[in-house]
């Protein structure tokens, strides 16, 4: 298949990030690393790698089962690209996980852009989309990664600020006035 190093490349690197988010969980023995927001980015860079590792391998493996029809191969993994950004847009509902509004608001935009582009692919069926959406795809876990990296070193917002952020309008809203 052309383009099958790439691809095969990009699932690789989505089984690494995931097994990256199982390092995280084992090495963090922070107090805060038990958080639900902790669970919920690991559960993200696991669910996106390996969403982009079965969807890269996959494309490789139904190229060989349409007999080299490369079109309808472009168009089957674009479709599957579709998946993760439709579970994102589920995930992408109100709650601690988000530092604010504004991030969840621009979350979902580009969901809503990727899920367009996926299914404008799935139309005009190029390899080189193929390649750019698969690239793309590794933005996701990789930008959960870092930003749990970057808050396990001290250099980040600490979860328990973002879950006490995010509980305080609710304290407040039981406050009596």
């Amino acid at each position: 298949m052309p383009g099958e190093n790439f691809i095969m490349a990009m699932g690789g690197l989505g089984l690494s990030l995931a097994g990256f988010a199982g390092l995280i969980s084992a090495l963090d023995h922070r107090p805060a690393a038990q958080s639900a927001v902790v669970a919920y980015r690991i559960r993200g860079i696991v669910l996106l790698g390996f969403s982009l590792t079965v969807i890269a391998f996959t494309t490789i493996a139904v190229y060989t089962l349409t007999n080299a029809d490369l079109p309808l191969t472009i168009r089957i993994g674009s479709l599957l690209l579709v998946l993760p950004h439709l579970d994102g847009l589920r995930a992408a509902r109100p709650g601690p996980a988000w530092s604010s509004d504004a991030q969840r608001r621009a979350t979902i935009a580009s969901l809503i852009v990727l899920i367009a582009i996926a299914l404008g692919n799935v139309v005009v069926a190029s390899l080189g989309y193929l390649q750019i959406l698969l690239l793309i795809g590794l933005v996701g876990p990789a930008s959960i990664f870092f930003n749990q990296i970057k808050e396990s070193t001290g250099r980040g917002v600490p979860v328990a600020e973002v879950v006490s952020d995010a509980a305080a309008p609710a304290a407040q809203a039981t406050q009596p006035d």
